[in-house]
């Protein structure tokens, strides 16, 4: 008996024209109302969007999209009204070039797919750390290993970093490690895969990050203390060490030997290199 085929996804077009998509069937809007009408209908697993939509432009229309459907991943088609850094911190999934070919965006639409199926799995099995909201060590070996299943076929590295919170030698108090969550949750993308791992420390997995891009995760971990202190009015927010290691496709090695690594090269955000007078994290 031959094995059933996988189901096509459903992909939601707007304000673009993607291509014929292998294994999707495709629907479209040519404005943001028809979108979100579109979505309040259900059965949408995947939009890929313009973001020169028009009755909306920039990041505002994956804030509206996400709005309307949150469980829904969002593609942008890359063009000058964001940034993609801004884009995955509106909400989306992932950016392609305006230029992709539908094989890129076939693959970008099946990998945001079947993300957002392991994670929806995940909350079955009790995943979660009920202070932070994050993953915990189980929900987060098996979503990083289904992420290194990944690497390996796409032969592209994942990139692992691991914080600790500074408890001054003692174990750190529920206020400072949700604290510390907050911070981290704001320092992410939407596609980061972010977990606490122990009771005073979390693992940030990064897929599509670059090997040698720490410096840039440790910028956005400054920002984000910067922020949060703004928003609470404290002059100091949680203090974080930083350590970062890459999976490697060509030379895999198991989770916890990342993560060990990652603890070995532990520093503080305030000796990245560049850094000027940041915040005393």
């Amino acid at each position: 008996m031959s094995a059933a085929r996988d189901p096509k996804l459903s992909v939601l077009a707007v304000g673009v024209d993607p291509g014929p998509l292998e294994g999707c069937t495709l629907e479209r809007a040519e404005d943001l109302l028809g979108a979100l009408a579109n979505l309040a209908d259900g059965g949408i697993d995947v939009v890929v969007t313009s973001l020169d939509l028009p009755d909306a432009t920039g990041t505002d229309v994956i804030v509206s999209l996400r709005e309307r459907a949150p469980d829904v991943p969002v593609i942008v088609v890359g063009d000058a009204l964001a940034e993609p850094m801004d884009a995955f911190g509106a909400g989306a999934s992932d950016v392609v070039p305006p230029d992709a070919a539908a094989d890129l965006v076939a693959r970008a639409v099946r990998y945001a797919a079947t993300l957002r199926k392991v994670e929806a799995g995940l909350r079955r099995f009790q995943a979660f750390d009920e202070l932070t909201g994050l993953l915990n060590t189980r929900g987060f070996e098996l979503l990083a290993n289904h992420h290194f299943r990944l690497a390996d076929r796409s032969k592209n590295p994942v990139l692992i970093v691991f914080l600790r919170v500074d408890g001054g030698g003692e174990s750190p108090g529920e206020p400072a490690v949700a604290d510390a969550a907050t911070v981290i949750s704001s320092a992410v993308r939407i596609s980061d895969v972010a977990a606490r791992v122990d009771s005073g420390a979390f693992c940030v997995l990064l897929p599509g990050a670059e090997p040698g891009s720490e410096p840039i995760v440790l910028e956005r971990i400054i920002e984000a203390v910067a922020s949060h202190n703004a928003d609470t009015g404290h002059e100091t927010g949680p203090s974080l060490s930083v350590g970062a290691a890459s999976y490697d496709p060509e030379h895999p090695v198991p989770l916890e030997e990342l993560i060990a690594e990652a603890d070995r090269r532990m520093r503080r955000p305030s000796d990245a290199p560049g850094s000027s007078g940041p915040p005393d994290t």
